[in-house]
C-alpha cells in the first residue's frame, strides 16, 4: 500500500490496483460520512471515482474494502523552451537578450539565443563570445551587440606662415649678444608670399548601428580665409600677398599695407625700420637710427643724426645731420632744412630755409627757395640747376656750387666701367682658354677636359653679350655727361665772395658780391647773366 487515509469510521487505501474505501461502524449519517470521504479523495487529487461504489461501502458497512476508483497515473511533465526576447536601445546602437524560464522551461542554448537573433534583425556589432560567456553563467539579461558611433569630422583651420605675434624681439648678435636698434618690430613680406593655408575639414567616418544600418557622420565646419586688403587667394586654400609691404591682422583677416606709421619717434622703441613699402614718422628718426624703405618716407619732426633711405623723403621740421646722418632719395628729397648733413637726391632736392654746412646733391635741381633761401657752407651739387635767394654769407664762409654733374650718374659710371673691365677679362681669359683646347685633336682630350672645353663655350656667348651691354651703357652715361653741360646757377637775391661755382670742369671764384643773377658756361667760360 502506497498510502493510506485513516479515519475513525472509514480508511481509504491507496495502491497500483486502484482506490479502496473500508466502512467501519458508525453512528454517523450517511451522508455525513459520504461528505467526509469526498473531501478525502479531492484532496488525493482525485476526481474521478464511483460514488455507487460509495454508497454501497457506506450503507453496506460490511468491513471489507470496496474498489471506488483507479490509481490516477503520474503523467510526464513536457519542458517547453523558454522565452527568449531581443530589445534594443531607442538610438539602435545597443542591444540586449532577457530570457524567461522557470521550472517547466529548459535550458537556454546558445543555439536558440542565436535564433532569436537572426528574428530580430540584429545583424552588426553581435559578439558570440559575450553570449557563451552569458550563457555560462546563466544570466538571464545581458548586452550581446554593440553599434559603432559615427566619428564627426574635424573642423578647418588656419596656419599662419608668417609671425606677426613676436614683435619687438631684438635681433640676436653673436655670443649673445641683442642689437636694440633692430627690433623686428613689423611682418614685412614680398608680393607672392604665401601668408596663410588653410587646412580644409573632414568629412568624418560612417558608424553603423545594430541593424546595420549606415550612420553619416557630421562633418566639420569650414573657416573662412583671412582674406583682407591687398591679399588674394591661390587655389582654393592659400592665401598669397598682392602687393609688398607689412602684414597685419585686423578682426581674424590678414591685410598687407604699403605704409607703415610709426606714432612717435624712430629710437630705441621702434629700432631700425627696414620696409619694402613707404613710411610715416610721426616723430623725429633719432640720432644713430636708420629707415629704409623701398616707397615713400615722411617725417613729421626732424632726422636727427639719422639714416634714411627712401624713393622719395619728405621731412617737414629739417634735416639736423649731427655730422653723422645720411638721407639718400631716388627720387626727390623735400626739407624745411639742412644742416651738417649728407643728403643725396636722385631727381630734386627742394630746400625751403636754408642748406648750412652740409654736403646736397641732386641728380637734377637743388631749389633752396623759402623766406630764407640760404647756401652757406658746404658743398651743393647738381645735374641741371640750383637755384637759391642767398648764396653764402657776408663773413666770406667757403661755399661751393656746382652744376654739370650728376653724382648718382657718376658713381654708376664709376661701378659699371669697374664691372665692364672685370668681364672683358674675364671673356678674354675663356677665348684665349678656348683657343688653346681647340687648337688640340679632340679625340686626343681627356674627359675632363672635354668638360671643360663644353662650359667654356657656353659660358662665352653670355659674356660677349654682357660686354656689349656694358659698352653700351657707358657710352649712354657718357651722352647724359654731355648733355648736362648746360646746367645753370641762379641767385635771386645776393651771393657773396668765397662762393665756388663750377659748371661742367670750369670754375669760377665769386670775388664780389653780385645780386640778381645767373651763371652758365659758355665756349670753356662761365658767363653771368640776370636770374
Amino acid at each position: 500500500m502506497d498510502a493510506a487515509g485513516k479515519k475513525e469510521e472509514f480508511s481509504i487505501d491507496y495502491n497500483d490496483k486502484g482506490v479502496f474505501l473500508l466502512v467501519y461502524s458508525t453512528e454517523d449519517s450517511s451522508a455525513d460520512l459520504l461528505d467526509l470521504v469526498l473531501k478525502e479523495l479531492t484532496s488525493k487529487e482525485i476526481t474521478e471515482y464511483d460514488l455507487e461504489a460509495i454508497n454501497s461501502a457506506i450503507e453496506e458497512k460490511t468491513n471489507k474494502p470496496i474498489k471506488i476508483a483507479e490509481m490516477p497515473t503520474v503523467e510526464e511533465v513536457l519542458l517547453v523552451p523558454p522565452k527568449i526576447t531581443v530589445s534594443m536601445t531607442r538610438d539602435r546602437m545597443k542591444a540586449n537578450i532577457q530570457i524567461a524560464k522557470d521550472k517547466n522551461t529548459l535550458e537556454p542554448t546558445y543555439e536558440m539565443v542565436m535564433e532569436a537573433i537572426n528574428n530580430s534583425n540584429v545583424t552588426y556589432g553581435i559578439d558570440e563570445e559575450a553570449i557563451k560567456a552569458a550563457l555560462r553563467v546563466s544570466s538571464t539579461d545581458f548586452l550581446f551587440a554593440k553599434g559603432t558611433k559615427a566619428i564627426p569630422g574635424e573642423n578647418a583651420y588656419i596656419v599662419q606662415h608668417v609671425d606677426i605675434k613676436d614683435h619687438g624681439k631684438p635681433a640676436e648678435l653673436e655670443h649673445g649678444k641683442v642689437d636694440y636698434k633692430n627690433l623686428n618690430l613689423f611682418t614685412v613680406v614680398d608680393a607672392g608670399t604665401v601668408l596663410a593655408e588653410r587646412v580644409p575639414f573632414t568629412n568624418g567616418i560612417e558608424g553603423t548601428d545594430v541593424l546595420g544600418n549606415t550612420l553619416p557622420p557630421k562633418p566639420g565646419k569650414q573657416v573662412m580665409l583671412p582674406l583682407g586688403k591687398n591679399t588674394k587667394a591661390l587655389g582654393e586654400n592659400t592665401v598669397v600677398a598682392s602687393i609688398a609691404g607689412q602684414v597685419i591682422l585686423e578682426n581674424g583677416k590678414l591685410s598687407v599695407v604699403p605704409t607703415i606709421e610709426i606714432k612717435g619717434d624712430v629710437d630705441l622703441s621702434t629700432g631700425n625700420i627696414d620696409f619694402v613699402g613707404s613710411v610715416v614718422v610721426r616723430g623725429s628718426v633719432q640720432a644713430g637710427f636708420t629707415i629704409k624703405a623701398e616707397g615713400d618716407v615722411e617725417v613729421y619732426g626732424t632726422i636727427s643724426g639719422g639714416t634714411v633711405e627712401a624713393d622719395n623723403i619728405v621731412v617737414k621740421a629739417g634735416i639736423q645731420g649731427m655730422h653723422r646722418g645720411q638721407i639718400k632719395a631716388k627720387g626727390n628729397i623735400t626739407s624745411s632744412f639742412v644742416e651738417n648733413a649728407v643728403v643725396s637726391a636722385g631727381k630734386d632736392a627742394v630746400i625751403g630755409e636754408a642748406v648750412l654746412h652740409s654736403n646736397v646733391s641732386a641728380g637734377k635741381r637743388v631749389l633752396v627757395q623759402g623766406r630764407k633761401g640760404t647756401i652757406a657752407g658746404g658743398v651743393v651739387t647738381a645735374g641741371e640747376e640750383i637755384v637759391a635767394k642767398v648764396v653764402g654769407t657776408q663773413m666770406n664762409t667757403t661755399t661751393k656750387l656746382e652744376v654739370g654733374i650728376n653724382p648718382m650718374l657718376r658713381e654708376e659710371y664709376q661701378v659699371v666701367r669697374k664691372e665692364l673691365a672685370k668681364a672683358e677679362t674675364d671673356l678674354d681669359q675663356v677665348q684665349k682658354s678656348l683657343i688653346f683646347l681647340k687648337s688640340q685633336n679632340i679625340d686626343d682630350l681627356s674627359q675632363e677636359k672635354k668638360e671643360v672645353l663644353l662650359k667654356l663655350t657656353k659660358a662665352q656667348f653670355p659674356l660677349s653679350a654682357k660686354v656689349e651691354s656694358l659698352r653700351k651703357k657707358i657710352i649712354d652715361i657718357e651722352q647724359s655727361f654731355e648733355d648736362l653741360k648746360t646746367g645753370r646757377i641762379r641767385v635771386s637775391d645776393v651771393i657773396y665772395p668765397g662762393v665756388k661755382i663750377v659748371i661742367g670742369s670750369v670754375l669760377k671764384n665769386i670775388r664780389e658780391e653780385q645780386k640778381y643773377v645767373s651763371f652758365y658756361e659758355e665756349d670753356g667760360d662761365i658767363k653771368t647773366g640776370t636770374f
